[in-house]
């Protein structure tokens, strides 16, 4: 009987615990490009909401869930090199749009988000010290780096629950693709 009230009082901060845990699908992949040498840090499924500038951030719908991938890029190039993230794409994408022709085409699937750290049960309510801040639209769109200048950053993508994440592609790099599988 005493085991029975000890497993009843652990079993909910248990469950909490592994609620608010993000799931790491894969780790420290990496690929090199003509202009860039690219490591995926980690990417994990979750936490599904964050907060800056006062505001916490979620998927609008039930259906969806945030992916994070923190990424490392390096400039290999001896100019400067512009990387835009919203030509950063994940595969596969799942949202589809009509042309101007009425055909149905697949929508790039670019990152919701940007952050300059990862996004962690204890890390929820960190503000982003760059000076990203979702709530007021000031957010990082590109990033211009040094010859061998490093960068890390997490770009945060919306995907429906049943999907895995499968690639990610970088466009302007020659359609770089890295396998998360």
């Amino acid at each position: 009987m005493r085991n029975l009230k000890l497993t009843a009082l652990l079993l909910p901060f248990f469950v909490f615990i592994n609620c608010a845990t993000p799931l790491i699908l894969k780790q420290n992949v990496k690929s090199k490009s003509k202009n860039l040498e690219i490591e995926v840090v980690k990417v994990t499924d979750g936490p599904n909401s964050f907060a800056s500038g006062g505001r916490s951030f979620y998927p609008n719908s039930s259906d969806l869930r945030l992916i994070h991938i923190t990424i490392t890029i390096k400039n290999l190039k001896s100019a400067d090199h512009e990387v835009t993230f919203a030509k950063i794409a994940l595969e596969p994408t799942y949202v589809t749009i009509m042309d101007d022709k009425g055909k149905e085409v697949k929508k790039l699937n670019s990152p919701t988000f940007v952050r300059h750290f990862e996004v962690g049960f204890s890390e929820d309510i960190k503000e982003d010290l760059q000076g990203n801040n979702f709530a007021t639209g000031k957010i990082e769109t590109k990033l211009t780096l040094k010859p061998n200048e490093v960068a890390t950053r997490t770009l945060i993508y919306f995907l429906p629950k049943e999907i895995l994440p499968e690639k990610l592609i970088f466009l302007d790099e020659n359609s770089t693709a890295i396998s998360l599988k």
